[in-house]
């Protein structure tokens, strides 16, 4: 506004350097002048008061309140919700425009956030958010935009303090293992669980003989004492230690629906971990191909939180997948006999090294290799056949996927546990496997 007069000002003056001689009926050119002048002046002044007076009544920071509400923690791809409320402490309402400052690692978000607020109440501004990398997340400053009563000014505010969030991987299913129990989360994941009594599992205790029990089951002595059939009752063996070998290759970094394939694993690690820890197993974690990272073998469903706060920031690396230097590291760090769980994305090319990886870690452990399917395996049979370049690239494919086979094969024939898995069901096989070893008393 004052360059708009300034300008005014300019041209009026040069006007009546070139045209001194302009009038309007009735008036002489001096008086038209000095009139233009007047008027100029007037409405300057003015504005300069109004200026002044929006400035000096400007909100301070005592005039008004903003706290950010935010979540304990994220998930990984999961929308949540972050809230502001601002209350109004001066003696007019407010036009109110609310920025924040968002971690690199989410979505960005459409600012400003803009609500009138009313005197002597709170105004709240909502916007929804969706992580896309795990780690530590920093808030930043904040700031608010607020208008002079007049609306000649616009005033900026900052709040002075910063939030940090740990983004963690998706846990929603160990949230709804919470709620509705572990079984039942199982099932609606379409996880099999298997019944089985007997052999590879620990007596629990004798009861009167039911409907379905085998004949193994009866104890005869005390049948014959009591004079009516009883059977003993079983229940899974506890205390077995489960240890993950997590690959952090370059391999793991493949994406799949926005997703990588480490995350992927990781989200079916933490539910599988939570399983064994509901089931009184123990869980460690041995990382490798990457950041070297250990966590000894943890019990009670409590440790899943020391599990979600050792996993969350762990990140692929560039190098290749190196198995035999990670079956020797699980040998020095841990001598007990336990289940390891090797989660890879292997190929043909590397399994040289993973059966000598797995021929010496299966002299001390039970060991089960977790292989995740390459996209391109399950849509190669619906590209189209157009080109001969489209035929080079399918045989291609089914070169690797026989291969690939192949190699899953020789290793089922060395005793050792394989399950094959896309980044869809690799938490469902993963946790189906666990089970059938278990109840089959193979850890």
């Amino acid at each position: 506004m004052l360059v708009m007069l300034a300008v005014a000002g300019f041209v009026i003056g040069l006007a009546r350097i070139i045209w001194p001689d302009v009038t309007v009926v009735g008036m002489n050119s001096s008086a038209w002048w000095n009139a233009a002048e007047n008027i100029w002046w007037t409405v300057a002044i003015s504005l300069l008061i109004s200026l002044i007076y929006d400035v000096l009544t400007r909100p301070t920071k005592e005039d008004f309140a903003v706290e950010r509400s935010l979540p304990k923690s994220f998930a990984l791809n999961r929308q949540q919700m972050i809230s502001f409320s601002f209350e109004n402490k001066s003696q007019r309402p407010l036009d109110v425009s609310l920025s924040d400052v968002i971690p690199s690692q989410f979505e960005s978000v459409a600012f400003p956030l803009e609500q009138k607020v009313e005197v002597a109440t709170q105004g709240i501004f909502k916007y929804s958010i969706l992580p896309k990398q795990r780690g530590l997340a920093v808030f930043g400053q904040a700031y608010v935009l607020i208008r002079s009563s007049l609306g000649l000014w616009q005033f900026i505010y900052r709040l002075a303090k910063e939030d940090e969030r740990k983004v963690y991987p998706d846990f929603s299913a160990i949230s709804s293992s919470f709620v509705f129990g572990v079984e039942q989360t199982m099932k609606n994941m379409g996880a099999h669980i298997a019944k089985r009594k007997g052999d590879g599992m620990e007596f629990n205790q004798l009861r009167d003989f039911r409907a379905g029990d085998t004949l193994k089951q009866i104890d005869w002595k005390a049948t014959a004492r009591l004079g009516s059939p009883i059977s003993r009752e079983y229940q899974e063996e506890k205390d077995q230690n489960i240890v993950f070998l997590l690959d952090c290759s370059r391999r793991m970094r493949a994406v799949e629906q926005n997703l990588s394939y480490f995350d992927y694993a990781l989200n079916a690690l933490l539910l599988s971990s939570y399983i064994a820890l509901d089931k009184g197993d123990a869980v460690g974690v041995m990382t490798f191909s990457g950041e070297p990272s250990w966590l000894p073998p943890v019990k009670g469903k409590a440790s899943i939180n020391q599990l979600l706060n050792h996993l969350y920031d762990l990140s692929t690396s560039t190098e290749s997948s190196d198995y035999v230097q990670a079956a020797e590291a699980i040998l020095v760090k841990h001598r007990k006999r336990s289940l390891i769980i090797l989660i890879t994305n292997v190929r043909d090319e590397d399994s040289d090294d993973l059966y000598r990886a797995v021929d010496v870690l299966s002299k001390q452990h039970l060991v089960m290799v977790v292989a995740l399917q390459e996209g391109m395996l399950g849509q190669v049979n619906d590209l189209p056949m157009d080109t001969q370049d489209d035929v080079m690239y399918y045989a291609g494919v089914k070169h690797f996927e026989h291969a690939r086979k192949k190699m899953l094969a020789l290793l089922k024939a060395r005793g050792i546990s394989v399950v094959d898995a896309t980044h869809k069901n690799i938490h469902i096989k993963l946790v189906t496997e666990y089970l059938a070893l278990k109840q089959y008393g193979k850890i």
